[in-house]
């Protein structure tokens, strides 16, 4: 059985980790910066998304 994380709401319906087009399955979620400079960090990503 899956288990959603509580609280993280995920919208990329596209994601083998989301749930009822909402909730995240994965055992955890690593976000990370969009660029290398750690003083531009305006944008995220999420690393633990994987197309279906």
């Amino acid at each position: 059985m899956e288990n959603s994380i509580r609280g993280i709401h995920c919208n990329v319906e596209n994601c083998i980790h989301n749930k009822n087009a909402c909730e995240c399955t994965a055992d955890k979620i690593d976000v990370s910066c969009t660029c290398s400079k750690p003083d531009c960090c305006d944008e995220t990503e999420c690393k633990t998304f994987k197309s279906r």
